[in-house]
This record gives C-alpha cells, sequence and structure tokens, in this order.
C-alpha cells in the first residue's frame, strides 16, 4: 500500500470561528484546592497547562499571523481571524485563572512556570525559523485539540471538574475543536512536506510533556504529595488512564494524509454551545 506524503486540505465542517471573551471571575475562595474529581494529579497537571497557555498562545498567534498572507481564500482569511482572537481570548482568560492559583498560595510556582513558558517560547522565536514555528503551532494545536474531543465525548471528565472552574474549560475545548485546522491547513499552504511536520510534533510534544511533568510535580510537592504515595500513585493512575485514552488520536498525526477533520467532531460544540452562552459575563454579552 502506498501512501501519499500530501495531505488534501479538506473543507471544514459548518463551524463558525468566532471569538468570545467570556469574563470568568475565579475567587480564590470558592474554587476548591483540588477542583478535578478532587484528584491533586489531574487538578494540577491541567494547572500546570493553564501557566503554558498565556504565552503558548501567543506564539500560536505568532507563528498564524506570519504567513496569513499567502491565503487568498476570503472564508479562509475569516478563520485565521477568528483563530488569532479566539487565542488571544484564552490568553486573557487562562491568566485570570492562574492569578487566582497564585491567590491560593501557588504564587512562586506560578510564577515560575509562566516564566519558563515565556522563555520557552522566546528561544523557540530565536532559534526556528518561522516554518518551523508554524510546524511547531500546527503539531501542539492537535494535541489540545484530542484533549479537547476527550473532554467533550465524555461528560463524566466535564462533571467531575467544580463548576467554579467548569466554564473555562469548556469553553476553551469548544473553540479549540472549532479551530482545530486553522494552523494545519496554513502550514500545508507553505510545506506540504512529512518530514518537518512530523519532526516539529514529536519535539514539541517533549517540550510539553516535560513541562506539565516538572510543574504538575512542583505544585504535588508544595502541598506535601510526595510525603503521600498513595495518593500520588491513584491520580497518577487516573491521569495515566486519561492520557492513554487520547493515545490513538495522538498518533494519526503521523499518519501521511492526516487531516484534523478527518474526525468531524463538529456536533460536540453544538451540543455544548449554549451552556457556554449562558456563563458569559454581562458586560461581554452581544446585544440580540
Amino acid at each position: 500500500m502506498r501512501f501519499s506524503l500530501r495531505s488534501t486540505r479538506k473543507p471544514a465542517p459548518a463551524v463558525r470561528i468566532k471569538p468570545q471573551r467570556m469574563g470568568f471571575d475565579f475567587d480564590p475562595e470558592t474554587v476548591p484546592r483540588y477542583w478535578f474529581g478532587n484528584d491533586p494529579v489531574l487538578t494540577h497537571f491541567l494547572n500546570a497547562l493553564s501557566l503554558s497557555f498565556p504565552d503558548g498562545e501567543q506564539f500560536f498567534v505568532d507563528s498564524v499571523r506570519h504567513f496569513r498572507n499567502v491565503v487568498h481564500d476570503e472564508q479562509r482569511q475569516k478563520d485565521i481571524s477568528g483563530f488569532i482572537g479566539q487565542e488571544a481570548m484564552h490568553s486573557l482568560e487562562h491568566r485570570s485563572f492562574n492569578a487566582m492559583l497564585q491567590a491560593q498560595g501557588y504564587d512562586y510556582v506560578a510564577k515560575k512556570g509562566a516564566a519558563v513558558a515565556r522563555y520557552l517560547c522566546n528561544e523557540g522565536r530565536k532559534r526556528f525559523s518561522p516554518r518551523a514555528q508554524l510546524a511547531f503551532t500546527a503539531g501542539l494545536e492537535h494535541i489540545t485539540a484530542i484533549l479537547a474531543n476527550a473532554m467533550l465525548s465524555r461528560p463524566e471528565l466535564l462533571e467531575q471538574m467544580d463548576e467554579s472552574v467548569r466554564m473555562l474549560w469548556l469553553w476553551h475545548a469548544i473553540e479549540e475543536t472549532e479551530h482545530k485546522a486553522v494552523a494545519f491547513d496554513l502550514y500545508k499552504d507553505i510545506d506540504p512536506g512529512y518530514r518537518m511536520r512530523v519532526r516539529a510534533f514529536l519535539s514539541g510534544s517533549l517540550g510539553l510533556l516535560l513541562f506539565s511533568s516538572a510543574y504538575t510535580w512542583r505544585f504535588l510537592r508544595q502541598d506535601g504529595m510526595h510525603r503521600r504515595p498513595l495518593h500520588l500513585a491513584r491520580g497518577g493512575l487516573r491521569l495515566a488512564r486519561l492520557l492513554f485514552s487520547v493515545m490513538p488520536d495522538y498518533l494519526d498525526y503521523l499518519r501521511p494524509g492526516f487531516h484534523p477533520w478527518d474526525d468531524d467532531n463538529s456536533e460536540l460544540i453544538a451540543q455544548y454551545k449554549r451552556l457556554v452562552d449562558t456563563a458569559v459575563a454581562p458586560q461581554y454579552r452581544k446585544a440580540a
């Protein structure tokens, strides 16, 4: 069987990529310390990812903006604008979430993690060409998209999140699904080859794994969980099961003919969109 190294750009489903400022307000007195299933490992894994989002999302925006002039299709230009706007909103809302973590007593860990993420993004801009930066963006966007799909397709995961933070992660998952092909399609416009796409995906995956592991552990250590091995083992097993469940989707990116919309999960967006709309802060609601 022969595989083509070219990926044909698939038309996306009828999905509107529309930025929305949510205006989340996270009260450190209200948000439970272990807000995800009362599990410190699962909670701190997502806390660690959140530390990377403000600067990571800006890196994504910059890499896409650099090449948007190669696109002449009007709808795709609208999608790119939607992508940039959504990622900018993600940065803002996760800064608010990260500020809540600082107020809960994780000041040093949260600030240090954000600083490390900023350093890594800046080093990426210095060390890699714009084309490679876009390849990193396309690959890391695939990871956020498959984690988003895991949340949206398994309601029990969302139900385990405390209601004080649930809408942040639901909203973020919906928008990652909406724009999951934007960076990938743009990258294929400038480089239809296979090698750099996969190389950037694997190295970006390793970097994200090292960062999230290190800061999950730093959160846990501050809580003294290194002295509670049974709690760590139980939470670690739950996290491993979650990550293992998305492994087939993760590996799908290595398929030469891969495209993000090969998995058309757009129905999940419509399923949850109305719930998110009710959570928009009054000052950001659009007039009917």
